[in-house]
């Protein structure tokens, strides 16, 4: 049975290191707000499945912890 999940970004605390955008382009991109760095912006907050181990992978490496999935059943 596939758990759904979504994406939730602490933008606040964001500086635009990109790692997530390294580990999963297809859901994570960097956007220039006129701010002092890039700030990270969702493509999709509610990715497929299959996307779950890039996402986890770019939840644990963000070096500011901005990033947090919150599963469908928690």
């Amino acid at each position: 049975m596939a758990r759904k999940y979504r994406i939730v970004v602490d933008k606040g605390i964001c500086q635009g290191h990109s790692v997530c955008v390294a580990q999963a382009p297809e859901i994570f991109r960097t956007v220039d707000n006129g701010g002092p760095y890039p700030m990270v912006d969702l493509i999709t907050d509610t990715p497929p499945e299959e996307a779950l181990a890039k996402v986890e992978a770019a939840e644990e490496l963000c070096p500011n912890g901005v990033i947090r999935i919150v599963y469908e059943d928690d």
